[in-house]
């Protein structure tokens, strides 16, 4: 694997929260497909299911330093 592939992966598994599915029941990776909205201390996303495909919006709180 050369570095161009190996970052390529890495940005990819960068991009997915393991997350549980309220489709399929299980918990899997989530890819983040967009910013839908941020806000002030948040960020919400849409993730897709990476097993069944199922789209949903996910909202990511971030601490204030």
């Amino acid at each position: 694997m050369n570095d161009d592939e190996l970052e390529f992966l890495q940005e990819q598994l960068a991009a997915t929260e393991l997350l549980p599915c309220a489709t399929c029941g299980q918990e899997t990776l989530h890819a983040h497909l967009e910013v839908l909205e941020q806000y002030a201390h948040a960020t919400e996303f849409l993730m897709e299911c990476t097993a069944c495909g199922t789209r949903r919006t996910w909202l990511q709180l971030e601490m204030p330093d």
